[in-house]
């Protein structure tokens, strides 16, 4: 019937676009069924052959280097397994230390671990590793029960299918620890632990992510000291055959402090502002999250540990990244990083036996919180905890990352005043919904939809205050997704006040750029969005030394002399300083 409104036009219009909305929704949920029915698209598995270059080199009965050459390079064959769905590739090498080589995206066609174009062998004599000498090859492999590397990382393991149907596919990897290097350096003390280590991996049907159980038995009826880390060698949005971490990308990890092995490397006392208040070696955490700021090789560790369940790397030429989900609160609560140097692994030649740098992030997850610190097991206690590995696509910021997917929520001031919210998720072609709301005073949900999460792309939903009638006031600004009615996904709240300060005090939540220093007296500033912005750079006695303005992204910052600086950025009514160090 009709009836009348004064604005019916715009009613009608709205049930139109909504309609519309409900409409792409159910026939894009059609066609997935239909097409799904068609493919029955399944888990494989299949057996390959993995061909891999190294320097020559030969070890003795017991594992130690016997020789070696310096200008000979061979191609060795490696047995794998490949695990494989409809969006997944995964190379596994379990007679090469339990090592999942590969993590292959088919939606992208990029690869998330590293692997060593060229190996050779490192470390010979110095005493810095159990059998007194190593060699990269890279992806993701468990170690024990000694530290940097431990026993097993070049060992044959044994492995079985324990699950093998259309939907899942298991592959249990085992090794006991029995073994004694009699030459072993004297700081790797634990012994023969005789502790059983099995790490299983299992992938599903339809699933972005794949898990790694990893289970540590003691087989004593003592207690034994033992050390345990998961080592990942990172290098998200690579093409295959050609894998490597670009100097823009970032390691995203929820913590404040590091531990730096500055006394090692001297370099690292200068690259982060000092927490003297925690120790001599403990500074915030800021620059080194990005790889370009790595001057040199080195080692830190999250301070004191890392609570949260996640961290990762994105690739910030492409956004692509990887994250590495487990409860490290409870199970692994230490997180060490690694790299060679950001320049030193990019300009490496790895045909040179001599250039031992690599261009890749390492990242590790351990039970106790550094090197060299034992964790235990009581008598006859067990220990177990699942890792899931998670690729994410076309996101470059995370307020929150789960074992189902990933998510950014802010708050953005300024003329275009606004929330927004970016979503991937792990289970592609299937319906979620996406609730927005603000909780104060007065609860308003802002926006409610269900959308099917796609495989190449995250789901992306701005909410414009302007097109609402919203009071002045404290809020919390949650994003929600849920699947099947009520059962949440993944979600992140955060305080804002309406309307936002133009000081930028509430969260915008003010983005800070990401300081890259192209030398030691030119910085580049990487900001979050595209608008004006002014810059003026000032020493710590209030000289102003440097200002320049600019419209993009990056703007560009030069120093004379070293010492701190504090860079006052103008944009959209707000002001903030950021830090930048030039020595």
């Amino acid at each position: 019937y009709e009836y009348y409104c004064p604005d019916a036009g715009l009613l009608k219009t709205t049930l139109m676009i909504r309609n519309l909305q409900l409409l792409k929704v159910y026939f894009t949920l059609l066609f997935i069924i239909i097409f799904n029915g068609l493919s029955n698209a399944q888990v494989s598995q299949r057996d390959t052959i993995l061909k891999w270059r190294h320097f020559e080199y030969q070890l003795d009965a017991n594992g130690g280097m016997s020789s070696y050459s310096t200008s000979n390079i061979i191609e060795d064959d490696y047995p794998g397994i490949v695990l494989e769905n409809e969006y997944v590739r995964l190379v596994i090498l379990p007679e090469f230390g339990a090592r999942i080589i590969s993590f292959y995206y088919k939606p992208t066609g990029h690869e998330q671990f590293y692997t060593n174009p060229v190996g050779n062998p490192y470390g010979m004599g110095d005493g810095n590793f159990y059998y007194d000498w190593l060699m990269v090859f890279g992806g993701v492999f468990p170690t024990f029960p000694e530290p940097e590397h431990g026993k097993t990382w070049f060992l044959p393991w044994k492995w079985e299918f324990t699950e093998l149907s259309e939907d899942r596919i298991s592959l249990r990897m085992e090794l006991q620890d029995t073994i004694n290097f009699p030459a072993h350096p004297g700081k790797f003390n634990n012994g023969v632990t005789e502790v059983r280590c099995i790490s299983t991996v299992s992938l599903e049907r339809g699933k972005t992510s794949f898990d790694l159980e990893h289970r540590l038995q003691n087989t004593k009826s003592t207690p034994v000291t033992l050390e345990y880390w998961t080592c990942t060698t990172l290098a998200p949005g690579s093409l295959p055959g050609n894998t490597f971490t670009p100097a823009n990308s970032e390691i995203i990890a929820p913590i404040d402090y590091v531990y730096l092995k500055d006394d090692w490397w001297s370099w690292m006392g200068n690259a982060e502002e000092k927490a003297s208040e925690y120790g001599s070696h403990v500074f915030h955490y800021k620059n080194l999250a990005y790889y370009d700021n790595w001057d040199d090789m080195g080692i830190a560790y999250a301070y004191p540990d890392i609570q949260d369940n996640y961290y990762g790397v994105v690739n910030h030429t492409n956004s692509d990244a990887v994250f590495r989900i487990s409860n490290n609160a409870g199970k692994t609560p230490g997180m060490k990083f690694w790299t060679w140097g950001a320049q030193q692994g990019l300009n490496a030649n790895h045909e040179n036996f001599y250039h031992q740098a690599r261009p890749y992030i390492e990242l590790w997850s351990g039970l106790s919180t550094q090197f060299f610190e034992d964790a235990s097991l009581a008598a006859n206690e067990e220990k177990s905890w699942v890792e899931t590995y998670l690729p994410t696509v076309s996101m470059d910021n995370f307020s929150v990352v789960n074992e189902n997917g990933a998510l950014h929520l802010e708050a953005i001031s300024g003329e275009n005043e606004r929330f927004e919210t970016r979503v991937f998720l792990n289970l592609p072609d299937s319906l979620f919904t996406l609730t927005m709301e603000l909780k104060g005073e007065t609860d308003i949900t802002l926006h409610q939809e269900s959308f099917v999460a796609e495989s190449n792309a995250n789901k992306t939903q701005s909410i414009y205050v302007a097109d609402n009638t919203i009071p002045d006031g404290n809020y919390e600004l949650s994003a929600i997704i849920s699947r099947n009615g009520d059962n949440e996904v993944i979600s992140y709240s955060m305080p804002v006040t309406l309307p936002i300060p133009i000081n930028g005090i509430n969260e915008r939540k003010i983005v800070l750029p990401k300081v890259m220093r192209l030398n030691n007296n030119t910085f580049n500033l990487v900001f979050s969005s595209d608008i004006p912005r002014n810059l003026e750079v000032y020493s710590l006695n209030g000289q102003l030394v440097y200002e320049n303005s600019s419209f993009g992204r990056e703007a560009s910052v030069t120093v004379k002399s070293k010492g701190l600086y504090i860079v006052r950025v103008y944009e959209e009514g707000l002001v903030y300083p950021v830090k930048i160090a030039s020595w």
